[in-house]
């Protein structure tokens, strides 16, 4: 008898919660005379989950010990859901191309507003699932440890650009240009502060 991984086993129970076929109650009744090391399957059951594969990558990171969580809301104000959320630093949304052949741009939109709320958001194919698994568990492993690091503080550079300022017009046109003044008009590669130094030299 061929005896699936458990996984795709842990898959099968959260279709048949999700479907409404059995419910949780229902589920342990069923494993009631099943060994003891089998009948604890139930409890990795989730009728949140809305597809094979993300109940597959669900099953795969819990079973590393990470804290997994289904369906979480994008935002405090954000109805859309994340499929799961690692440890609560990734936001791993796992896309069908039945599901999400048509939505590119939708899906990018919700990436930009789950970076808003302060999660890394990454994204899998049901092929990547497939036959990629190992690295995808290697990327959120990498932005988790990228997570724990102490935070260095970034180097901003002051200054303005070398180009005219932008200022405020009626016209007809959108936009105008400052002026630079007569003969401190910086030359390629050269500040504005060093053409004018350079001409009080002079």
């Amino acid at each position: 008898m061929t005896v699936a991984p458990l996984d795709e086993a842990v898959a099968l129970l959260d279709w048949a919660l999700s479907s409404g076929h059995f419910s949780v109650a229902g589920l342990h009744v069923a494993f009631a005379e099943a060994p003891a090391d089998v009948r604890g399957i139930v409890d990795w059951a989730d009728p949140r989950s809305e597809s094979f594969i993300e109940s597959v990558m669900r099953v795969t990171f819990a079973d590393l010990g990470h804290r997994v969580e289904s369906q979480t809301r994008v935002g405090p104000q954000d109805l859309r859901r994340i499929d799961i959320v690692v440890d609560g630093v990734v936001a791993l949304e796992l896309d069908g191309r039945r599901w999400h052949g048509d939505t590119f741009d939708a899906d990018r939109l919700k990436d930009l507003a789950i970076t808003v709320q302060g999660r890394i958001a990454l994204r899998a194919s049901y092929e990547m699932v497939r036959d990629h698994r190992s690295l995808i568990v290697e990327a959120v492993h990498a932005v988790l440890d990228d997570a724990r690091r102490p935070r260095r503080r970034l180097v901003v550079t002051t200054g303005r650009a070398h180009r005219p300022r932008t200022r405020r017009t009626r016209g007809r046109r959108p936009w105008h240009l400052v002026r630079p003044a007569r003969g401190r008009t910086p030359h390629p590669g050269q500040s504005g502060s060093e053409t004018a130094s350079s001409s009080g030299a002079s």
